[in-house]
């Protein structure tokens, strides 16, 4: 991850996937939690090139795309960029999936779980870990449960708007640094 003025900035993030559909809202998730995309590609021998010339942290990249899939693509990314990590986000599901993908992948995330699990699975390979807090809606009572970003530099200390789950009310939470993830019924 870049430093900017003795602050590290969030990872940059190149987005590989067929759909144009998927890369936008893949885009909007990612922006929401405060990760930094720097460019997406629509297939393997495109995300090649936008590694070359955008210098990515991770590549996540799906593996059923037409031309030049995403194994093939990993391994040649690993060979260009060896320092790049790269993340799968693929409909593939199988166990034995994962087992042939694990050696070109620092991190594999099923589409199905894409709204629960992406987020996590980047932060942990862009080396930010979150922890988890439950938080109460000042109208309504009920307890949620949100995550806060820990890499020091990423976020500030203060007070952040949540909305409730329940009564849709919004409030203020104080929080030691940046929520990047939540809020989920506790």
């Amino acid at each position: 991850m870049e430093k900017g003025n003795g602050v590290e900035l969030p990872p940059r993030i190149l987005i590989v996937d067929d759909h144009p559909a998927a890369r936008i809202t893949i885009r909007e998730l990612l922006g929401w939690h405060s990760l930094q995309v720097c460019g997406d590609a629509q297939d393997g021998k495109e995300a090649i090139e936008k590694v070359i010339e955008l210098k990515p942290d991770i590549v996540l990249l799906d593996i059923n795309m037409p031309g030049m899939n995403g194994i093939t693509a990993s391994a040649e990314i690993r060979r260009v960029a060896p320092a790049t990590k790269i993340v799968f986000l693929t409909i593939h599901d199988t166990p034995e999936f994962k087992v042939g993908a694990r050696p070109w992948a620092h991190g594999f995330v099923p589409k199905s779980a894409a709204g629960t699990d992406l987020i996590p699975t980047l932060q942990r390979v862009a080396g930010i870990t979150a922890k988890e807090m439950t938080i109460e809606c000042g109208h309504c009572k009920m307890r949620q449960k949100v995550y806060v970003a820990a890499r020091t530099g990423f976020a500030q200390e203060g007070s952040q708007y949540i909305s409730c789950l329940n009564c849709h009310s919004e409030f203020d939470v104080k929080v030691p640094d940046k929520i990047v993830g939540g809020p989920f019924v506790a």
